[in-house]
């Protein structure tokens, strides 16, 4: 399948069949390709927490307002922002094995620290900051999430997430992981559901000003 037709055949699943099952396998070659998502200063934001079990499953259901779409999909997923992300001790654990395998030298390594400390210490100032850039950088890693999904043949639906204190005790999320959005995954019911209507290109793009 080419990207065009990727992009094309993705389509939020509003219902899906039943009891499909969905293997840590299936997961990880969805979550292969997810990875390569964009981040800032590649810090890699994003944490993903998989429900596949049916009863914890219909425990998110029971949170999310019965929404018909957790019921029969084959696993929910929680999208999840890693404030630790901003830490430079986590910085330094992405880059030092770029410094060891001679992709930056110590010089360019100490700068690159320095810059990832600034930008931090910018965000912290304010804490609406620093959930404004976890919601941007997984975002970006929640779409290639879907597509990628798309890829290996599931269809999946970006949802709000709900009561998140509930969440957190329900399932011992920790509070620097700071849920985002869920997004149901399984085979959808319906192959040949049309899609909604698009704004026209020039509707909603601008060039060089307005």
């Amino acid at each position: 399948m080419n990207f065009e037709d990727l992009v094309r055949l993705r389509h939020s699943a509003v219902n899906f069949i039943e009891d499909e099952q969905m293997t840590e396998d299936d997961f990880k070659n969805i979550f292969e390709l997810t990875k390569l998502a964009p981040s800032a200063y590649n810090l890699q934001f994003t944490n993903y927490l998989v429900i596949t079990d049916k009863e914890k499953k219909e425990r998110v259901f029971e949170l999310s307002y019965r929404q018909y779409k957790i019921h029969t999909a084959s696993a929910v997923v929680i999208v999840m922002g890693n404030k630790n992300s901003l830490e430079v001790s986590e910085a330094e654990r992405i880059y030092n094995p770029m410094k060891m395998l001679k992709m930056m030298d110590e010089v360019e390594f100490n700068m690159t620290m320095d810059m990832i400390k600034k930008y931090s210490d910018g965000l912290k100032k304010d804490p609406h900051e620093v959930d404004l850039e976890l919601y941007r950088n997984a975002g970006l890693h929640a779409m290639l999430f879907m597509l990628s999904a798309k890829h290996f043949g599931f269809d999946t639906c970006p949802m709000h997430v709900h009561n998140i204190e509930e969440l957190r005790k329900e399932f011992n999320i920790p509070n620097h992981l700071q849920p985002i959005m869920m997004i149901t995954i399984g085979k959808s019911v319906d192959k040949e559901r049309p899609r909604g209507y698009r704004k026209p290109v020039g509707e909603f793009v601008s060039f060089n000003g307005y």
